[in-house]
């Protein structure tokens, strides 16, 4: 089941992100989170942006939210895009379950492009982000170092609506 972050979660997303910190090149941050540290930042995302979970038999499996690309009030019909799932649970069709609920949330809250950033050797997100019709916009070869190399980092965006309006909405940010 797919449904909003709720406070008893955040010890289960923190588990899975902190693996994420410790054991691979997937985020750059280098050192652990403690449950302070990631509540604040779930409580600052979802003042504005979706926050969801993906739990089977009250287990959380993978997470997903938006935040802002730029805070800058003429970028506000761009969202940025963050998913993490259990290493335990990869392959298993999981992150396109989240995938698609995240999507249908950015587009009924009036995002028109959502970007996501992906590592240089984060092969497996690339591909799945090209799936769903993300494009590479940018890359920028060794610009962080972590596990003893220099890492690169490239840049999606999703169109998420064929044509741009010519006097686009404001963005409504709705909570969940």
């Amino acid at each position: 089941m797919i449904r909003p972050i709720e406070k008893n979660d955040i010890a289960s997303c923190l588990a899975i992100y902190n693996q994420y910190i410790e054991k691979s090149t997937v985020t750059f941050e280098t050192e652990r989170l403690n449950l302070q540290q990631f509540t604040a930042r779930v409580d600052a995302v979802t003042e504005r942006y979706p926050w969801i979970v993906l739990e089977e038999e009250g287990e959380v499996l993978g997470y997903a939210y938006l935040d802002s690309f730029n805070p800058r009030a003429a970028y506000q019909w761009v969202c940025d895009l963050s998913i993490y799932l259990d290493p335990s649970s990869r392959g298993k069709g999981l992150g396109s379950m989240l995938m698609d609920a995240i999507l249908r949330l950015a587009r009924r809250d009036g995002y028109l492009r959502m970007t996501s950033i992906i590592t240089s050797d984060n092969v497996t997100s690339r591909r799945f982000h090209d799936k769903y019709g993300f494009r590479k916009i940018a890359e920028f070869p060794n610009i962080g170092y972590k596990n003893h190399m220099w890492l690169g980092v490239a840049y999606y965006i999703k169109d998420l609506t064929e044509e741009l309006p010519e006097h686009p909405e404001p963005v409504r940010n709705l909570s969940l």
